[in-house]
């Protein structure tokens, strides 16, 4: 049985220690482009998704280790910090990154949610106090020069400069020249101080310098390090990922493609569930959210059992079927961005025979047009008396049917009073708290206009 250490709050969301499932703290070594930044942190945040996997997006805005002077760095700290601001708004992911220096640190802290030392620079104690003092968790490479036990004074520096949110991370540990090696008793060594303890899966197998004027490695080492690392129990995996690898920045040889990652971390979910007797349905707890979540899974509990009672599916339109923006045309018209997975989710429940439609207090054209688009059966616009409820309630005495027999989606107050009534309830992931918190309501993990109803749809029919 594995020794639980202290739990790491992320932004109120998740944890990251105890017993919980492996974090992942992934991303490509150095920021090259924008673009290339946030195709990695999008595909990376679809699969933990898809896989139950917390992650949290990383990469470096200047590599200041590299072997030569003439190799790229980054896009340095200004540009940098913006591309990760806009991973952070637009994906909603947890940012971490490197700092060098003690001036850096405040400057990196507005925008990355945790910050990261180096391994050459884990015993420089300004460096550190100045990261510890931004109150953001910080994660400590330990040096390939340092034997596991030495972290015990990282930690008290961290501690003493009133940081309490500490993350020890393993990387390797010089063996000869140009080599690194992992003991994996080391790695029991660190947690037995009671912080969690980070594998770094794509560090530990470089070749510092093995090339030259640039570092070597062997990614074909990574998923096997891993596996051994996550049987001993770590608390989360760092593993740098990257489109094509062979022309990166830095670190190419032991980064690991972007295209095979999924397949690198059902296996490593497989030893991490063995290890931490963690089921293959679990769903990681999500804090911010805990009674959301509890009520998400009483609701997909309840679901299992409704579904095939399921007759008519009907849906809210802003922050549901659209993002709630309002936007409007040069001529002042209201317009309203759709998703087209949504639509075409509502096609195929129709094939199944189940009814749908569109219950809204907005009166608009522009939804009227989009529901005869899409042949739905059904569409109520604009506030009438008794609510949303006494509109269902209508459709559901035309049908024959009762309000068992109704699934629901919708995201605002407006909606409170028919997702408490109705069969199955369900919401967006981005939907208010007090919607969150109806007994019983399935949390999707799709925003509004995102695809939730799509997702809502699906889980329905797989169940139908």
């Amino acid at each position: 049985m594995i020794n639980d250490t202290c739990k790491i709050n992320v932004l109120n969301r998740f944890d990251i220690g105890g017993h919980n499932r492996f974090v992942l703290i992934a991303g490509p070594c150095a920021i090259e482009t924008e673009e290339m930044t946030m195709e990695v942190a999008s595909t990376l945040k679809d699969i933990c998704e898809e896989l139950h996997i917390h992650l949290i997006f990383k990469s470096s805005f200047d590599k200041a280790n590299r072997s030569s002077v003439k190799s790229p760095r980054g896009v340095g700290l200004e540009r940098g910090l913006q591309i990760l601001q806009r991973v952070k708004t637009e994906l909603n992911l947890p940012i971490v990154t490197d700092v060098h220096e003690t001036w850096q640190c405040a400057e990196v802290a507005k925008v990355a949610d945790m910050l990261q030392i180096p391994a050459f620079l884990s015993r420089q104690t300004d460096l550190l106090v100045a990261a510890a003092k931004t109150g953001k968790i910080v994660n400590v490479k330990k040096g390939q020069f340092m034997a596991p036990w030495d972290m015990k004074n990282v930690i008290d520096k961290l501690r003493d400069s009133g940081n309490e949110n500490i993350l020890l991370c393993e990387r390797g540990s010089s063996f000869g020249y140009n080599n690194l090696v992992v003991d994996m008793t080391g790695l029991v060594e660190m947690r037995s101080y009671g912080f969690p303890v980070v594998f770094d899966a794509t560090h530990s197998v470089q070749k510092p310098g093995g090339q030259g004027t640039t570092t070597g490695g062997n990614r074909e080492m990574v998923p096997y390090l891993m596996r051994a690392a996550l049987a001993i129990g770590v608390d989360a995996i760092f593993a740098e990922v990257h489109p094509d690898p062979e022309h990166a920045f830095s670190d190419g040889p032991n980064q690991l493609y972007l295209s095979g990652i999924r397949e690198t971390l059902q296996q490593a979910i497989a030893i991490d569930n063995i290890t931490k007797n963690i089921s293959n349905e679990y769903i990681p707890e999500t804090r911010n959210t805990e009674r959301g979540t509890q009520n998400t899974e009483r609701g997909t509990q309840n679901a299992e059992h409704q579904t095939s009672n399921i007759k008519l599916l009907l849906t809210d339109v802003d922050g549901v079927l659209t993002d709630a923006g309002m936007y409007y045309s040069e001529a002042g018209d209201e317009l309203k961005k759709f998703n087209t997975h949504d639509g075409m989710g509502l096609q195929l429940i129709r094939q199944k025979g189940i009814k749908t439609g569109i219950i809204t207090s907005e009166d608009t054209k522009l939804v009227e047009r989009r529901f005869q688009k899409l042949k739905l059966d059904y569409l109520y616009q604009g506030k009438r008396e008794g609510g949303k409820l006494a509109s269902v309630k209508e459709i559901c005495e035309k049908e024959g049917i009762s309000l068992a027999n109704v699934a629901y989606i919708g995201d605002d107050v407006n909606c409170f009073e028919l997702l408490s009534a109705v069969g199955i309830a369900a919401c967006p992931s981005d939907a208010l708290d007090a919607i969150k918190n109806i007994p019983g309501i399935i949390q999707m993990k799709k925003k509004g206009g995102e695809g939730c109803v799509r997702e809502f749809v699906e889980m329905i029919m797989s169940k139908y």
